[in-house]
C-alpha cells in the first residue's frame, strides 16, 4: 500500500484546487470591473482542470505503489504536514472567509497572487517525489499552468495600482 504521506499529498492538491475553484468564482462575482471577473473566472476554470487531474492521480495511487519515490525517513510526510499548516492551505476550510470583510478586487488579486505561488511550492515538492516521470511531467504542466496565472493576475494587478 503507497504511504499516506502520498495519499495525503494528492488529498492536499485536490482541495488546493476546489479551494482555488470556490476562490476566483467568489471573487468573479464580486468584481465590478468586467476585465477582472473574466480573468477571476477563467482562472476558476483552469483550478478545475486541475482539479480533475488530481483527483483521478488520487485514485491512481490505490491501484499502484510506484507512482511516488519511497520516503523512509519521512521527510516527504514531515513537508506535506508542514504545507498544510501554512499558507498554501489558509483557505482550506472556507474560501469564502476571505471575503467576509467586503475586500476589494486589487485585494482579491494580490491575495490570489499569494495562494498561486504557495500552491507552485507545493507542486513542486510533489513533482520531486514523484518515482513515475510521465506523472512528474504533468505536474510539470501544471506549475506552467499555475505560473501563468500568476501572469494573468500580475497584468491584472497592474491595472488596481494603489
Amino acid at each position: 500500500m503507497a504511504s499516506l504521506a502520498y495519499a495525503e499529498a494528492l488529498r492536499a492538491a485536490v482541495r488546493v484546487e476546489e479551494n482555488g475553484v470556490r476562490f476566483y468564482r467568489k471573487a468573479a462575482a464580486g468584481a465590478r470591473d468586467p476585465e477582472a471577473a473574466r480573468a477571476f473566472a477563467r482562472l476558476a476554470d483552469f483550478e478545475e482542470e486541475h482539479r480533475g487531474y488530481f483527483a483521478a492521480l488520487s485514485l491512481e495511487l490505490e491501484q499502484r505503489e510506484s507512482l511516488f519515490v519511497n520516503d523512509p525517513d519521512g521527510k516527504f510526510a514531515a513537508s506535506v504536514r508542514g504545507l498544510a499548516d501554512s499558507g498554501v492551505f489558509a483557505l482550506a476550510g472556507n474560501p469564502e472567509n476571505f471575503f467576509s470583510g467586503d475586500p476589494g478586487t486589487r485585494d482579491a488579486v494580490k491575495f490570489a497572487v499569494s495562494m498561486e505561488k504557495d500552491s507552485i511550492v507545493f507542486y513542486l515538492g510533489l513533482q520531486e517525489a514523484m518515482a513515475d516521470r510521465e506523472e512528474a511531467e504533468k505536474v510539470g504542466g501544471i506549475i506552467k499552468e499555475e505560473l501563468r496565472h500568476l501572469a494573468i493576475l500580475s497584468d491584472l494587478l497592474k491595472k488596481f495600482k494603489d
